[in-house]
Parts: C-alpha cells; structure tokens; sequence
C-alpha cells in the first residue's frame, strides 16, 4: 500500500492551467459547471488527486492529462478506465475535498497479488 497527499490553494488555479491538466473527458465535466468558482473547485481538487497520485506512484512519466478521475454515479471520484490500464495489477482509491479556499486530495494504492 503506499498513499499520496497534496493540497491546493483554489485561488491558485487558473483556465489556463485547467485547460493544460485535464483531461478530455475531465474537460467535459468541467465545461457543464455553472460558475466559475465551482469550476476553478474542480480544477484545483483535480490538480490536487494527480499530485497525490503522482507522490503515491512516483510515476511522474505520466503526463497530467492523462491521469484522470472522472466520478461515480453517487459523484464519488474514481480513476478512469485509461489510468486504470496504465496502473497495471494496481487498485486506487481517491477522496477529493474542497473548503472555502483549499482543495486537497488524497490517493491510496492497493497492490493485487
């Protein structure tokens, strides 16, 4: 088991860098927000789970858009299908929360067999 933590200040996070670290089908998710302050939230928790991913992993020849965590049906995060394929005989649990002015995310990695 290893775990990755990071936090953000939201203020920190700008379209430009949410462009340049989503993914496309994170993009999606952000681009149906409706305020731009939720949406900067998103970002900012997003950039937090790769951090933490990349800290628990040590991958970091990943680039950040193509780690991405997308959401259940219950809106919980979980890891794409693609960053699922690259973790290869890993199982990942990511929690995101957002507070005023920070976001923060934390990632565990599970070994199998």
């Amino acid at each position: 088991m290893r775990t990755g933590i990071d936090i953000i200040d939201i203020s920190r996070m700008t379209e430009a860098v949410a462009k340049r670290i989503l993914g496309k089908e994170e993009r999606e998710i952000f681009n149906g927000l409706g305020n731009e302050h939720r949406r900067m939230e998103f970002a900012a928790g997003r950039f937090a789970a790769k951090e933490a991913f990349v800290k628990a992993s040590g991958r970091k020849d990943i680039e950040f858009s193509k780690i991405q965590f997308l959401a259940d049906d219950e809106g919980r995060p979980i890891p794409s299908e693609e960053l699922n394929r690259l973790l290869n005989n890993v199982d990942l649990t990511v929690s995101i929360s957002h507070e005023r002015e920070y976001a923060v995310a934390v990632v565990i990695l599970f070994g199998r067999g």
